[in-house]
């Protein structure tokens, strides 16, 4: 019988000490990634860096490949709720700075972003970081699609969720290109901008399609 993969556990803390621990932590696993990859990563070295039991660590997470996801999760929802994406106008502004915010964090954190690039291009489709990194990309895509539709500016009879999984994927394969080397890095926010500005644009109509296609124009005589 196989192992049941793991799953992002759900860690509730009720105190800021707690919490503090838990970002620690998290964010040592993600220290360690860009270190030394995912499949050299010890549980105890993470402990010790971490300055936290082992039993403790076990008790919070399990295994390392909760750990893994945790710390994916975590990233994530910090990304989702900087200023400029959580305060950004919902929909098409807010998906666009979503994807300028994941572009600036592959920047600052590219062994971290590598490393789990290729872990999730070499996972399983039953492996759950498919859901916790590429489900997640289609949830928020589709919640603001939905948004944008019911505020008329997007083209009749379309299938949201099926747009939706298309724009995901538009967006993971630049992160695809790059990490095989076919983009540079500096060019990632310049390249994940325009593949979402093409993917939108046919998509849209009316103020919010022209603002699009400025905004292309713009970007092209960079």
């Amino acid at each position: 019988m196989s192992k049941a993969p793991a799953r992002a556990r759900r860690v509730s803390y009720s105190s800021p000490r707690q919490r503090e621990r838990q970002q620690r932590i998290l964010a040592v696993v993600r220290e360690q990634i860009s270190a030394v990859g995912y499949e050299a990563l010890n549980i105890r070295d993470l402990a010790a860096a971490s300055g936290v039991a082992l039993k403790t660590l076990y008790n919070l997470y399990g295994s390392k490949d909760e750990l893994l996801l945790a710390a994916v999760a975590d990233l994530l929802s910090d990304v989702q709720n900087l200023e400029p994406v959580a305060g950004a106008e919902p929909g098409i502004p807010r998906l666009l700075a979503h994807t300028q915010a994941i572009a600036t964090q592959i920047v600052e954190t590219p062994a971290y972003a590598d490393t789990m690039a290729r872990t999730l291009f070499q996972a399983g489709r039953d492996h759950h970081l498919i859901d916790v990194m590429l489900g997640s990309s289609v949830r928020l895509v589709t919640e603001n699609l939905q948004y944008a539709a019911t505020q008329g500016e997007l083209i009749e009879n379309l299938d949201l969720k099926e747009s939706a999984q298309v724009l995901a994927g538009h967006q993971w394969s630049m992160v695809l290109l790059w990490s095989k080397g076919l983009i540079a890095l500096d060019s990632i926010p310049s390249a994940m901008l325009r593949s979402s500005l093409l993917s939108l644009i046919p998509l849209c109509r009316g103020e919010r399609r022209a603002q699009l296609e400025q905004q292309l124009g713009y970007l092209g005589s960079e």
